[in-house]
């Protein structure tokens, strides 16, 4: 490690004394006219009418109070904001480091860094091991940050300070000619954001790229930059070398802006208007009480239902679970054991087939169905069939088995699989659109294609609620399959149904007890799984 990564990383190592840049000479490297670009909805212009120009090596600083037009700008820059009008002129890729870093938690700092460059894999690359000269370039990268040790270690268990260093680290390895940064100072305090800027003005010399940087506040070392543009309201309303005039223009726009918005402010508003009084309260909750007791009587009388129905189911009810417990240790004995154990080992194994084949099925639905991966022509009739799939219980599933490929476990498989499907996916494509939607629009800003932005940043994030579906669901399975056997499709639940059938009722609890451990068995494997996952995730 180089001396100059050492005093970037050690507090405790005094820094070399700032300096003034100065101006580079030469062409620009970026030159921007006219820039105008708009949120959708907004009526004004985010960007109006904005030229300014960056040259190879120079050191800008974007000044300005919050939604000025800073972050903006920097995204139109990168290309993840497209422009109403206006061109952006440049010798090479600009590369944005965010204030919220954007990266993948999920996967390793190693990784990370190296999607920076897959704008270079494009056609090479399907979701595997970046190619070698990637590698080593990040490693390189990681080397020079001081954070070749965490490598292979996931972004979720590094600090934030270390995350800043692997989203710069990302966008070097882009091998960008304007390196962006968003705001790279905000949070911190004068020592750490000095120490930020030398780390910056080092890989700058290294790597030759110009360094744009936003910021609403004064940093440790005003000297550290060639210019200063002011914004205000989505204009550029200064541009000097000047670092005092720059601040003092600055502060003195601000403070007008804090008047102008005082000036503008509304009255206070009671916090308790328009919450209803007590009395209107209580009508509240007697009219839905109300209500809810006129439905339930209605559901009994068209039922035929009244009171002394209930008790007598639950006389019932109390008498049949009494017949149910074995009456001595001999009877225990005498149970067939033996016969239940391989009805729940074949239903085990039917919920293992199932549940793989519907999530086999269910990825590639997913894809189809996710707002993420799909086009609304495409999604609408997929979720219209899932809807449609989901629809048929998997009791009823199995009766259409039963009849297509006869009696037997296969005939519950394909039920089981219908059935996963159905739910699966809906669980597989509200998990890819459930992810945060940041870090895939970095890579896509970065170059990279939408295949290669599913399998880097959608899926790795999704993971996690995925595996947790497949549990789920394969938990849900052993359960279903246990009744599959009454419509002769296989498992332990025609043993039961037998048992039942013919009055041998304590038979029937030892199957119910035994498929009660496996379920608790499952469900406290599921709660281990999940907080691993959650773990994983650095939350």
């Amino acid at each position: 490690m180089s001396v100059a990564t050492i005093h970037d990383i050690h507090p405790e190592m005094p820094l070399p004394a700032a300096e003034q840049p100065a101006l580079p000479d030469g062409a620009p490297v970026l030159r921007a006219s006219n820039l105008i670009a708009r949120y959708a909805g907004q009526a004004e212009p985010a960007l109006d009418g904005m030229d300014f120009d960056v040259r190879r090596g120079e050191r800008v600083a974007l000044l300005g109070p919050s939604g000025c037009g800073k972050t903006t700008l920097l995204r139109v820059l990168e290309g993840s904001l497209p422009l109403e009008s206006g061109s952006i002129r440049a010798e090479g890729k600009a590369a944005l480091v965010y204030q919220d870093f954007r990266l993948v938690a999920e996967l390793s700092v190693l990784r990370n860094v190296c999607s920076g460059a897959l704008e270079e894999t494009r056609g090479t690359l399907r979701g595997g091991r970046f190619p070698q000269q990637i590698r080593e370039r990040a490693m390189g990268l990681l080397e020079e940050l001081g954070l070749l040790a965490y490598a292979h270690e996931r972004v979720s268990g590094l600090s934030g300070g270390q995350r800043q260093r692997v989203a710069i680290a990302r966008a070097l390895c882009a091998q960008p000619a304007v390196l962006l940064a968003d705001e790279p100072l905000c949070s911190l305090d004068p020592e750490n954001s000095e120490r930020i800027l030398r780390l910056l003005a080092r890989l700058q010399e290294r790597h030759g790229f110009a360094l744009v940087i936003s910021m609403h506040d004064e940093g440790p070392d005003p000297g550290f930059f060639n210019r200063f543009l002011v914004l205000e309201k989505g204009r550029l309303n200064r541009q000097t070398a000047d670092a005092a005039s720059a601040w003092e223009f600055f502060e003195e726009r601000r403070r007008l802006l804090r008047e102008e918005e005082d000036g503008e402010a509304r009255p206070r508003q009671d916090r308790y208007a328009g919450e209803p009084s007590g009395a209107a309260a209580a009508f509240r909750w007697g009219l839905g009480i109300g209500l809810l007791a006129l439905l339930l009587g209605w559901a009994m009388n068209g039922l035929g239902l009244e009171g002394s129905s209930f008790g007598g189911a639950l006389a019932g009810l109390t008498g049949f679970l009494t017949a149910m417990v074995p009456g001595s240790m001999e009877e225990v004995r005498a149970l067939p054991w033996a016969t239940l154990g391989a009805g729940l080992l074949e239903t085990i194994q039917m919920a293992i087939l199932g549940t793989f084949a519907g999530l086999v099925l269910s990825l590639p639905l997913a894809v189809l169905a996710s707002e993420h991966t799909a086009p609304r022509w495409l999604r609408h009739p997929v979720r219209l069939l899932l809807n449609a799939i989901r629809t048929i219980p998997a009791i009823i599933w199995a009766l259409i088995f039963v009849a297509v490929v006869g009696l037997g476990p296969i005939a519950g498989v394909f039920a089981l699989a219908a059935y996963s499907m159905g739910y699966l996916t809906k669980f597989f494509y509200e998990g890819l659109e459930g992810v945060d939607t940041r870090p895939a629009g970095a890579l896509r800003a970065l170059g990279a294609s939408p295949f290669q932005v599913f399998f880097q940043a959608v899926l790795p994030a999704a993971r996690p609620a995925l595996l947790a579906s497949c549990l789920f669901v394969f938990e849900y399975n052993i359960r279903s399959a246990s009744i599959l056997g009454v419509v002769g499709a296989g498992g332990i639940g025609q043993h039961l149904m037998y048992y039942i059938d013919w009055r041998q009722f304590p038979s029937a609890f030892a199957g119910l007890l035994m498929l009660l451990v496996v379920v608790v068995a499952l469900d406290s494997l599921s709660q281990w799984w999940r907080r691993r996952l959650v773990a994983q995730r650095g939350i």
